[in-house]
């Protein structure tokens, strides 16, 4: 009755924290914008993002997630509220998963104290009120950890199909769970080697029906896709990879305490299986991705399906604290006394200050790259009134999901030039694009934070682009949002239909 209840509460306080005024705060990241994008596609039964048509594969978008947030916005409409709720949801269900999984392989009490680290976990709580798709591997590889114990320790094939099968579904979500694959082939050499292949396969399988399905309906557009996507994941020198990793894992640990606490528990974990398992979950996808993509800053949403992991770790490290702290004094009231104020403080604390975040606003180190909810909101609304279906708005996903018109990014006009982009090849052929995004077709150009401390940044053609745009009429202005009319194609705007100090007439 007790852990129930306890159970109980903290699910509840692990939505809360993921879910209170999730639309508002922290900032929309520009990322959220390509999902929403996606979905209001699908929901019309189109495969399209923004001018691309035919696959989202080029942009490294896999169709469960989308179609899962597809079904959510069919249902309760197109919103950030929508997407982050679902992300939030996910959230909770990965605090209930990791609470089954560890009572089933250690013990209730544990179970309990990892429960509640992930429910209050600030990496873990900040990044389920993002609406990324990585949350949706989280509970994922927490089904892929019993599994692959469960089969080391009994050889039942079972546990294998269910840590295989979890990897494969990742893999119809997002390319970053194929680093799980590795785990599962050498928990599979390491018990039974005949069954390597099949694992393999099993966990080939759900890509594969994906893949066949779009060989049979876009074939061309879906073998450029791959092919593109494959040569972007192509890796560098050894020399600049273990560069790479050992800043990504120096980074990791000082930045996050809760991730040095979580190690240092894993390896305290009871169970040869289990903790070798648990940690070649944790520290292998580091190593395999940190080798040559950043884990930090912009890119922290890579470690989402491993937080549960560095939870679990915080559980039984607390659960080792407070024994050896208790151990160490002879007066057994005093002991346990003193042993759950030096551990139960800094919980209790870090819970009160992140409900005074979620409560007011969410500050996070990417901020500067972040936009506010109801100016970009505002902006959206101008274009929308300001334009008719056919016109073209560049902007980027943050705010372009939200616009009623042909809508392309900045990277889609600067690709559609022939320009090379981080994420866009400059050799897109001419059927993939559902209307002309260059940028000398657009009426609007909405430039927000994205384009000066990135999109400017890393890509020569916007930087061009963003001069020339920047002596263009500016008609609307709210926040750090700037939005210019192309002098080519000017209507002229009034200063009556919108506040004084956020519009300026064109001409």
């Amino acid at each position: 009755m007790f852990y129930s209840l306890a159970l109980l509460l903290i699910l509840l306080l692990a939505g809360y924290l993921r879910l209170h005024r999730v639309e508002l705060t922290p900032g929309w990241f520009s990322d959220e914008g390509t999902h929403l994008a996606i979905a209001r596609h699908l929901r019309e039964g189109q495969v399209q993002y923004f001018a691309l048509n035919q696959s989202t594969l080029l942009v490294a978008r896999l169709p469960l997630f989308e179609l899962v947030l597809a079904g959510a916005v069919r249902v309760f409409g197109l919103s950030m509220t929508t997407l982050r709720t679902l992300t939030g949801l996910l959230g909770v269900v990965s605090v209930g998963l990791l609470y089954g999984v560890t009572s089933y392989t250690l013990n209730r009490r544990v179970a309990l104290l990892a429960a509640f680290m992930l429910a209050i976990y600030p990496q873990a709580v900040l990044y389920s009120r993002f609406g990324f798709s990585y949350n949706l591997l989280a509970p994922l590889m927490l089904l892929v950890l019993p599994g692959l114990t469960r089969y080391r320790h009994t050889g039942r094939r079972r546990w294998l199909i269910l840590a295989a099968g979890c990897v494969g579904l990742g893999l119809t979500s997002d390319v970053m769970m194929g680093i799980v694959i590795v785990p599962v082939l050498l928990v599979s050499l390491w018990t039974r080697k005949r069954d390597v292949l099949w694992a393999g396969l099993l966990m080939a399988l759900p890509f594969a029906i994906y893949a066949g399905i779009m060989l049979l309906t876009v074939p061309d557009a879906f073998l450029f896709d791959l092919r593109y996507t494959l040569t972007r994941l192509g890796g560098t020198s050894l020399l600049e990879q273990a560069r790479e990793l050992a800043l990504n894992y120096t980074i990791l640990l000082s930045q996050d305490y809760w991730m040095i606490a979580g190690l240092i528990g894993l390896f305290l974990l009871p169970g040869r299986n289990l903790r070798v398992i648990a940690l070649g979950l944790l520290l292998l996808p580091i190593l395999l991705l940190g080798r040559t993509v950043a884990l930090h800053n912009l890119s922290a949403y890579y470690t989402i399906p491993l937080l549960p992991l560095v939870a679990l770790g915080a559980g039984q490290f607390a659960e080792r604290a407070f024994i050896t702290i208790a151990s160490a004094i002879n007066t057994r009231w005093a002991a346990h006394a003193l042993a759950a104020l030096l551990i139960l403080t800094p919980l209790v604390t870090i819970t009160w200050l992140t409900i005074d975040k979620v409560n007011h606003f969410y500050p996070t180190a990417i901020d500067p790259f972040l936009l506010d909810a109801e100016t970009t909101r505002q902006t959206a609304h101008f274009i929308n009134t300001h334009s008719q279906p056919d016109d073209l708005t560049i902007a980027s996903p943050g705010v372009g999901w939200l616009l009623e018109n042909h809508t392309a990014d900045f990277q889609m006009a600067a690709a559609a030039e022939g320009a090379i982009t981080p994420h866009l090849p400059p050799n897109i052929p001419a059927d993939r694009w559902a209307f002309d995004p260059r940028y000398a077709q657009a009426k609007f150009v909405v430039v927000d934070p994205l384009w000066t401390t990135w999109g400017a940044v890393h890509i020569p053609a916007v930087a061009n682009l963003l001069v020339e745009v920047e002596g263009w009429p500016l008609v609307y202005e709210a926040g750090a949002i700037r939005v210019y009319e192309n002098p080519s194609q000017t209507t002229g705007i009034p200063r009556s239909d919108a506040p004084r100090s956020e519009v300026v007439a064109s001409g």
